[in-house]
């Protein structure tokens, strides 16, 4: 019937996974410092009650060996995607404390570029972290499927893994289920913002 077939992949929506390498131990630091963080009552809680530190996690001594592997997961995504920039900064990281029946509801991370999330303990059943199709249309049908596959869902999620870094794009919609377990869910999420010209001449500006 067919002389030939193919298929085309136009506009994917990516999410990069990264997993450390001897990250245990690390955690294990990074859990200790979080707790004197809260401890000494910093960072705030978030509209459904989960606690959040403070965004300058980055910038902080013990922090600097994680935020070590988000400047490299962001250098190779950046040369993946193939974009010329002058440099790029970490705005902002903080991290998410959700103890059972927390959960973050669909958002965004607006005015940066990239944008991570690094899990420092996930037990099981902690909560999926849930990316949305963002091409608005394409919800106005949705027929019955006989397999779920990235071509015909309109959400797919993804299980938080101890250890692993996801990157995406800052536009792409997210929510964190509610974490089901008795134990805290912890990550660490931070933002990237690219620096020097970007745009064309017609909508060029400079940040």
């Amino acid at each position: 019937m067919f002389s030939g077939r193919e298929l085309y992949q136009y506009f994917p929506s990516c999410v990069w996974t990264h997993d450390l390498a001897d990250f245990k131990d690390m955690n294990t630091r990074l859990v200790q410092e979080l707790q004197a963080l809260r401890a000494r009552d910093t960072g705030s809680l978030s509209e459904r009650g989960a606690w959040q530190s403070d965004c300058n996690l980055h910038a902080l001594e013990p922090f600097q060996p994680l935020t070590r592997s988000f400047v490299a997961a962001s250098q190779g995504v950046l040369e993946f995607l193939k974009y010329s920039y002058t440099h790029f900064e970490i705005t902002d990281c903080w991290a998410n404390v959700n103890r059972r029946g927390e959960s973050h509801s669909l958002h965004s991370h607006p005015n940066n570029f990239l944008s991570g999330v690094y899990y420092v303990r996930a037990p099981e059943n902690c909560g999926n972290i849930v990316f949305s199709d963002p091409r608005p249309q394409a919800s106005v049908l949705i027929p019955h499927v006989t397999e779920r596959n990235p071509y015909n869902s309109f959400k797919h999620s993804i299980k938080p893994k101890e250890g692993r870094l996801l990157m995406f794009h800052s536009w792409f919609q997210h929510l964190v289920e509610a974490n089901q377990s008795e134990e805290e869910r912890i990550s660490i999420s931070f933002n990237v913002l690219l620096r020097g010209r970007i745009g064309y001449s017609s909508g060029g500006a400079e940040l």
